[in-house]
């Protein structure tokens, strides 16, 4: 356990939208037994930035005396790139044991939007501006494939951020970091925990085995219909595709991920079989 004078150990799960990241943030929590914490956002620069406070004197003097044992593992969960902000945010409270970052075939992702505006009325990186959507006006009269291409020109260059900003932190930094494909969070919850265990730091590895006998852990599901990638245009689709590719495909960092990230923006789609985690950090 970290000396109650220095920074608590914490488990980063900065996630970009619809990837099943409660799903895997409450996985993890229950696995590690490591409490999610969630902290205050808002929005500028053009990206989420975090508002960590600092320890206040009673706080420090509590721990100091050893009054208050803080948890030996913390997993703290949002939607944040990694900013100058944020990192020096994150520095107040927290030494990073690890950063896991769940992804998503971006089709999909993006119709999982078009579904999560519809439903809520607001995006998961939304403002919330009165009468506006992400910023789009009218946005329930526009068709499914319109709405694609729009959510696909405000969120790719987001998504982008996030994942790259994560892959440059964490090798400056001489960090853990692994990414999850969704269909491990929510298709193979056991194999992809004992996984993610393995690949841990030691004092952050849980020495219990996942149980197979509980019912699979699923957040935040809908039973309203799904929209998937046939639904959408061809000429939606294809624009899609040169956005994404423009953004990720000249990253040569992005390496095994970026042909799973784009797999599904290809007509006819193309089969991609990712592996439980990809540990990005491993080889340097």
């Amino acid at each position: 356990m970290p000396s109650p004078k220095g920074p608590q150990r914490a488990l980063l799960v900065p996630a970009p939208p619809k990837c099943a990241s409660q799903t895997l943030a409450a996985l993890l929590s229950n696995h590690l037994e490591a409490p999610v914490v969630r902290h205050k956002t808002t929005k500028g620069f053009g990206h989420l930035l975090l508002d960590v406070p600092e320890l206040g004197r009673r706080e420090r003097w509590m721990r100091r005396i050893r009054f208050h044992q803080p948890h030996k593992r913390l997993l703290v969960y949002g939607h944040y790139p990694a900013s100058h902000h944020n990192l020096k945010q994150l520095k107040r409270r927290y030494s990073t044991a690890a950063v896991v970052m769940p992804v998503r075939p971006l089709g999909a992702l993006l119709c999982s939007l078009i579904h999560h505006t519809r439903r809520k009325s607001y995006g998961p990186l939304d403002l919330r501006c009165p009468g506006l959507t992400d910023g789009i006006p009218n946005l329930h009269q526009r068709s499914e494939s319109d709405l694609f291409h729009l959510l696909g020109i405000l969120y790719l260059p987001q998504i982008h951020l996030l994942v790259r900003s994560w892959i440059e932190a964490t090798r400056t930094n001489k960090i853990p970091l692994f990414f999850v494909p969704f269909e491990g969070i929510t298709g193979a919850q056991n194999e992809l925990l004992a996984k993610i265990n393995s690949l841990l730091p030691e004092d952050y590895q849980s020495p219990l085995q996942p149980d197979r006998t509980n019912n699979a852990v699923k957040v935040n599901m809908s039973t309203t219909r799904k929209i998937k990638i046939g639904d959408i245009g061809f000429n939606q689709r294809e624009s899609v595709e040169a956005i994404a590719t423009k953004l990720f495909g000249c990253d040569d960092n992005l390496g095994a991920l970026l042909p799973y990230l784009l797999s599904d923006l290809h007509s006819p789609a193309k089969d991609c079989v990712a592996p439980l985690a990809w540990n990005f950090n491993s080889h340097r």
